[in-house]
């Protein structure tokens, strides 16, 4: 594995993101919906330590292993159905969503339908991208280079996420509107008003959430106005990587100034309507 993983780049992210809880964080919000936080890894963390944080904040937690082929470099990988079914029982009945980060495109063929259905939920993000020899590359790394010219990265960049979106059957866009590091000053400029909106047109047509990422404190607001106003459904995400649960005050105060209701917010689908048995995908 490379130097700089997944895990420790967020949670570089999420020291600065994300003042320590002064005391419990609890559902007493003033949302009219209950809090729950659709993305924590284990790694470090025992199934125990997320149950108890569950209980000390109030907050319901949605818990991630890595899935698809063998060639995404993760420690853990689930690859086949058996993998996940073991993932599935380590996690049941422990008042946790079961949930998988589904990495790159080519993950489907892993699972069959009736295993992979299973799951209360999927995400991935477009993090890990195409290099220039069309194998797959952690943009995140520091060794990545994405070339000097911004506009030509985010043109590629954005028909990557779209693909993404059409051609697997997810239920939440995670890490959304990141860029790659040496073009993050300029994002907002970058993600122009057409950019969002055939990003947005793209999750309304497939039935995409949008995760609140409290870790890198993304989408803008501006993109999440137009989100709603297309009646996008959206997760929280502390993207807990390491020994302790990341608060998501971020995503809650996001919420709070969009305005979202129990109605904007994601809740898995029930066997038989997940995305994996009803979506149409593209080839």
């Amino acid at each position: 594995m490379s130097d700089t993983t997944r895990r420790e780049f967020l949670a570089g992210a999420a020291a600065l993101a994300a003042a320590p809880l002064a005391g419990a964080q609890t559902t007493a919000t003033g949302l009219d919906f209950p809090i729950e936080d659709y993305h924590v890894h284990l790694n470090k963390l025992t199934i125990e330590d997320v149950m108890a944080a569950s209980k000390e904040r109030g907050v319901k937690y949605g818990v991630l292993e890595h899935a698809g082929t063998k060639e995404n470099d993760y420690p853990v990988v689930l690859s086949n159905d058996k993998e996940l079914l073991g993932w599935i029982e380590k996690l049941k009945d422990k008042g946790v969503y079961i949930g998988v980060q589904a990495e790159w495109i080519d993950w489907v063929p892993c699972f069959s339908k009736e295993v992979f259905a299973q799951l209360d939920y999927v995400l991935t993000d477009s993090w890990t991208v195409r290099g220039p020899d069309g194998k797959r590359v952690k943009a995140f790394s520091p060794g990545y280079d994405p070339g000097n010219d911004p506009e030509e990265f985010m043109q590629w960049y954005v028909d990557w996420i779209i693909e993404i979106l059409e051609t697997t059957p997810l239920d939440i866009w995670s890490h959304p509107m990141w860029v790659t590091r040496k073009f993050a000053p300029y994002l907002e400029k970058l993600w122009t008003e057409e950019r969002m909106r055939r990003v947005i047109k793209t999750l309304k047509a497939t039935n995409t959430a949008v995760e609140i990422d409290s870790s890198i404190r993304l989408p803008t607001m501006t993109f999440l106005k137009m989100a709603k106003e297309e009646g996008i459904k959206f997760s929280f995400g502390s993207s807990s990587q390491g020994a302790r649960i990341n608060p998501i005050d971020w995503s809650i105060e996001t919420a709070k100034q969009l305005g979202l209701t129990k109605k904007d917010m994601f809740q898995p689908a029930p066997y038989g309507r997940k995305p994996i048995q009803i979506r149409k995908l593209r080839s």
